[in-house]
């Protein structure tokens, strides 16, 4: 089971869609690289990951948990802030 599941994440800025139907899952203990070109999208996805930018469509889960769902203090203490 992954540590960390994304699945069918969408996040858009007014008409700007910066993210559309993301899917990517890690194990515990791999190491996940984002690469893409400047605009693409890869900090949105972070800050939806750790929480900062609620998404529009999909799922978060940190360890079995939606990250949506979490106080911000208990997504620091997961280590994702």
């Amino acid at each position: 089971m992954p540590i960390l599941d994304v699945t069918g994440v969408s996040k858009s800025f007014g008409g700007v869609k910066a993210n559309v139907d993301i899917s990517i899952s890690a194990e515990q203990g791999s190491i996940v690289g984002l690469i893409g070109p400047n605009g693409s999208g890869k900090t949105t996805l972070f800050n939806s990951i750790v929480g900062t930018h609620p998404i529009d469509k999909g799922s978060i889960k940190f360890d079995d948990k939606e990250v949506s769902e979490l106080p911000v203090p208990v997504v620091a203490k997961l280590g994702l802030l």
